[in-house]
């Protein structure tokens, strides 16, 4: 049995370098091109996961605050309650300082149909002004 091979003749392309080598040489790692798509593709995903890790921080930052401003709501409820006092009419501001964080808690105390119970509302504020938590109850006078 003879064995016939067939030799595909190699065309020389600029730079000395045959097809065939230049075939090789490419399939053994990848191209410039290639690498910068990837380092872009990666690149964007680091920005955002970055952005939601920022996104969660400054969730955690305004529960922090809302948690803070609910203790100081609660407070004032809780210590209305216990001092037996019945609220007159009107709007009143207090200070509240919890874990630091300094809080202005602004009262509306308004008249109900029934004269024994008070409608109170009491909006807490940040030092910026934003109305950090906001409750609304009524409060008899037994």
């Amino acid at each position: 049995m003879t064995r016939v091979s067939a030799r595909v003749p190699m065309r020389p392309v600029p730079g000395g370098a045959t097809s065939a080598a230049r075939v090789g040489a490419s399939s053994l790692g990848f191209t410039l091109l290639e690498v910068l798509v990837a380092l872009a593709v990666v690149a964007i995903a680091l920005l955002a996961a970055m952005r939601a890790a920022g996104g969660v921080s400054d969730n955690a930052q305004r529960y922090r605050q809302t948690v803070l401003a609910e203790q100081c709501a609660q407070n004032f409820l809780v210590d209305q309650r216990l001092s037996k006092t019945f609220l007159a009419v009107g709007q009143s501001t207090s200070a509240c300082t919890q874990a630091n964080v300094p809080f202005t808690v602004a009262v509306d105390v308004m008249p109900t149909p029934n004269p024994n119970f008070r409608r109170v509302q009491v909006n807490v504020l940040d030092v910026s002004g934003w109305s950090a938590w906001q409750v609304v109850t009524i409060i008899g006078n037994l």
